[in-house]
């Protein structure tokens, strides 16, 4: 995740100095940052470990995270975005997680205050799954029925959105998008639509 982060940052940051020179309809044209909450919906069916009760992973995740966006010109954008993301779920308190990042590029419009815009993040991520079929009966002691899963994935993440200018400098910001795994799915994978909120400042 810490390579991911590290080379979208600098191929952002090259980019944008690269561009600083270029007069024509790409230049250089400010940037942008802020950060969202999120809350969607993942549904993977049932996990059973043995002969336990299988628990339903399903609900609601939940999490926050942020994005940097390199405006060139008036519509295109580029630039690098980061999330984590967990849900609760199960019968006795079973987990999953996933924080995830990558590149971005979108392509947005100009209506007045409102900015419509589209466009994909690429990069991965790690997922962590705890689950738990019985419900644990002393704390610090091997429990029976236990499986804790921790993997990487690459993730493609489509998205659209909407920024409202409040001010100058500071616009309200909505997104939907869906986190796609590259390659086989994962039983465990929680994938799914997630909405965003949050405000991106603007320099």
């Amino acid at each position: 995740m810490k390579k991911i982060y590290t080379l979208a940052l600098a191929l952002v940051v090259a980019l944008g100095a690269a561009a600083q020179t270029n007069k024509g309809a790409f230049a250089y044209n400010g940037f942008s940052g802020g950060m969202m909450l999120h809350a969607g919906w993942a549904n993977r069916g049932d996990i059973a470990i043995g002969l336990a009760p299988a628990q339903a992973l399903k609900g609601m995740p939940m999490g926050i995270g942020g994005a940097l966006k390199v405006r060139f010109g008036n519509h295109l954008r580029i630039g690098t975005e980061g999330y984590t993301s967990s849900l609760g779920y199960g019968d006795y308190g079973s987990s999953v997680s996933i924080g995830w990042g990558g590149l971005l590029a979108d392509w947005c419009w100009q209506w007045g205050e409102l900015k419509p815009y589209v466009g994909a993040t690429i990069g991965g991520g790690v997922v962590e799954n705890l689950t738990l079929t019985s419900e644990p009966e002393v704390d610090l002691l091997p429990e029976a029925n236990v499986s804790y899963r921790n993997y990487g994935v690459g993730v493609i993440v489509p998205f659209v959105g909407v920024e409202y200018g409040l001010t100058e400098r500071m616009s309200l910001t909505l997104k939907a998008d869906r986190m796609i795994a590259l390659g086989r799915s994962q039983f465990d994978f929680p994938g799914g639509v997630r909405c965003y909120i949050g405000f991106m400042f603007n320099h």
